[in-house]
C-alpha cells in the first residue's frame, strides 16, 4: 500500500501498520479500520533521521463500528498502539506547555464512526476526506456509501481557529514545531479557502492547483503555500529560516480569517474588535446550522457546553460559567485567541471572563480551554 511519495518509507510504515491492526483487532471487532489523513491518502509526512526514516506528526485512523466506543477507550487504545510502535503517544495540544519532540509527540489518534451513520455523515472535510481514505482492514467497499457531501463553511472557520491555537503553542516552543506548523499555516489555510469557494480536493497537491484559480488570491500567498506543500510531502517540514516563515505564516493565517469572517458575516471593517464583536453577536446563529441540519435548532449548541463542562471536570477545571450561556463555548474561546493572536488582549480578556473568573496568566488560560474543547473531537 502506498503511503507517501517515498517507496522505503512506505515499507517502514507497512510495518507499523500491521502493528496497529493486530493491537486493535485483538481488543475489538470493527467492520473496518480506515487510514485518514495525508498517510491515507499517500501524502503522508516523514524525516530520514541516522539513515532511518521517521513517520512525522500523527497515524489518524478511523474504526467503522456496530456500535459506538467510548472516547476513553478509544484513547487508551491509541497509547497502547503508540506504544507499540516505540513512539511517544501525547498530543501536543493537550501538554501545550512542554518541550516538543517527535518522537515523544508522535501518537496514533482513533476515532470511531458508527456504520449506520456513514449514509448520513456530518458535512465536514473530514468527511469529504474519510470517503477517499485507504482501507487497512475489512471491506475495501465500505467508504462507497458515504455520500458526495458539500463541506460546511464553519469548517473553514474552524481550521483556521485551530491555526491560531497551533501558533500560540509554537512560538516558544522548539524549532522543529515552529517549522511543523508554519507549514501547516499555509497548506490549511490553503484548505480553508478552498472550501469557503466549493473548491476544496483531498490532495495536497491539486489543492496547490484550486488555488492557482481562485480569484483575488495574492500570488505571494500561493507562493509560499506551494513552498510549504513541498517542505511537508519532500522534506520533512525543513524550511529554512524558519522563524521568518513562521512569521509570514501567522500573517496569512490572519489574511485568511479575515477575509472569510467579513464576506462570511458582511462586517464592513477592518478593527479585529469590531469584527470579532460582529461575530460573537452573529456566527452563533449560524455556525452549527449545516451539522444541525435546521437553521432553527442553534439552540442545540447549549448541548456542547454541557459537554465541554464535563469535559473540564476530568481536567480539574469547574467551568460553571459555561452553562449559563446558551452561545457554544468554543466559538467564545475562538474568539478571545483571536483578539490575544492579533495583539488585543485586554478585548481577549473580557471574552474569556464569559468562561471563568481566571484568566491569568492569560497566554496559558486561552491555551487550557482551547485544549479542553478541541480534545472532546466533536467532529
Amino acid at each position: 500500500m502506498k503511503y507517501t511519495i517515498s517507496k522505503e518509507a512506505d515499507k517502514v510504515i507497512e510495518i507499523d501498520m500491521q502493528i496497529i491492526k493486530n493491537i486493535i483487532l485483538k481488543e475489538i471487532k470493527p467492520l473496518a479500520i480506515v487510514l485518514f489523513g495525508g498517510f491515507g491518502h499517500e501524502e503522508g509526512s516523514f524525516k530520514r533521521q541516522r539513515k532511518k526514516v521517521l513517520p512525522l506528526n500523527d497515524y489518524d485512523l478511523y474504526l467503522i463500528m456496530k456500535n459506538k466506543i467510548s472516547d476513553e477507550k478509544l484513547e487508551l487504545l491509541g497509547e497502547k498502539c503508540s506504544r507499540a510502535l516505540g513512539r511517544g503517544g501525547l498530543e501536543i495540544v493537550e501538554r501545550y506547555d512542554e518541550k516538543y519532540d517527535e518522537n515523544k509527540f508522535f501518537h496514533v489518534d482513533l476515532h470511531c464512526i458508527e456504520y449506520r451513520k456513514l449514509r448520513n455523515p456530518y458535512p465536514t472535510q473530514r468527511t469529504y476526506d474519510l470517503k477517499t481514505s485507504s482501507v487497512l482492514w475489512g471491506n475495501e467497499r465500505i467508504l462507497n456509501i458515504i455520500p458526495k457531501v458539500e463541506i460546511s463553511k464553519s469548517d473553514a472557520l474552524r481550521m483556521l481557529f485551530n491555526k491560531l491555537d497551533h501558533f500560540l503553542i509554537a512560538e516558544e516552543n522548539s524549532q522543529i514545531l515552529k517549522s511543523i506548523y508554519a507549514v501547516k499555516g499555509f497548506t490549511d489555510s490553503c484548505s480553508a479557502l478552498l472550501i469557503y469557494y466549493r473548491e476544496y480536493v483531498s490532495g495536497y497537491q491539486e489543492r496547490i492547483n484550486k488555488l492557482e484559480n481562485l480569484k483575488e488570491i495574492p500570488k505571494e500567498y500561493i507562493g509560499l503555500a506551494k513552498k510549504a506543500t513541498k517542505a511537508k510531502l519532500y522534506n520533512g517540514y525543513n524550511i529554512e529560516n524558519i522563524d521568518n516563515f513562521f512569521i509570514k505564516s501567522k500573517r496569512w493565517v490572519e489574511w485568511t480569517l479575515k477575509k472569510i469572517l467579513k464576506e462570511h458575516l458582511k462586517i464592513n471593517s477592518e478593527d479585529w474588535r469590531k469584527i470579532c464583536k460582529e461575530m460573537y453577536k452573529k456566527l452563533p446563529y449560524i455556525y452549527f446550522n449545516d451539522y444541525l441540519k435546521n437553521k432553527y435548532l442553534f439552540l442545540g449548541q447549549y448541548y456542547l457546553n454541557i459537554k465541554f463542562f464535563l469535559t473540564g471536570l476530568r481536567k480539574k477545571e469547574f467551568l460553571i460559567k459555561s452553562l449559563t450561556r446558551w452561545r457554544d463555548s468554543g466559538l467564545i474561546i475562538a474568539i478571545a485567541l483571536m483578539l490575544y493572536s492579533f495583539g488585543e488582549k485586554k478585548e481577549a480578556e473580557k471574552y474569556l471572563k464569559k468562561l471563568t473568573n481566571n484568566t491569568s496568566s492569560l497566554k496559558e488560560r486561552i491555551l487550557k480551554l482551547y485544549s479542553i474543547y478541541y480534545l472532546q473531537k466533536l467532529v
